[in-house]
């Protein structure tokens, strides 16, 4: 009776030690914070935003939260690296998932005043 209750108990204490092997990263929260019609990669498909919050993280080796060009190119995330200027208006050298996001709600501002402009002129 007692081996079944200490091996039962062994178990429990070396879980959480498989547990904490794992880091996990804290993507930034917030209401809003990643959503939307105008999250979006290439080929147009929208792209799950816990995606993105995880690549963005795996590509930011030095795990500062911010991610320079050349870790955006080296990470295979082509947009963010053909408009990585354009993303960073701070011009510090780098970029944060918020910059991401105020980008693209940017260019999803752009893309719906066209749209309003050209259904005023058809009427």
């Amino acid at each position: 009776m007692r081996r079944p209750a200490l091996a039962a108990l062994l178990g429990l204490a070396v879980l959480p030690g498989f547990a904490a092997a794992q880091p996990v990263p804290n993507p930034p929260s917030g209401p809003g914070m990643m959503r939307g019609p105008g999250w979006r990669h290439e080929g147009n498909r929208p792209e799950d935003p816990a995606a993105f919050l995880m690549k963005f993280y795996a590509a930011n080796t030095t795990h500062d939260g911010h991610l320079t060009l050349a870790q955006a190119k080296a990470a295979g995330m082509g947009p963010i690296a053909e408009h990585f200027t354009e993303i960073d208006t701070k011009h510090h050298g780098y970029i944060t998932p918020y910059d991401i996001e105020a980008w693209r709600l940017d260019a999803m501002a752009r893309r719906l005043e066209l749209r309003a402009d050209q259904l005023r002129a058809q009427d």
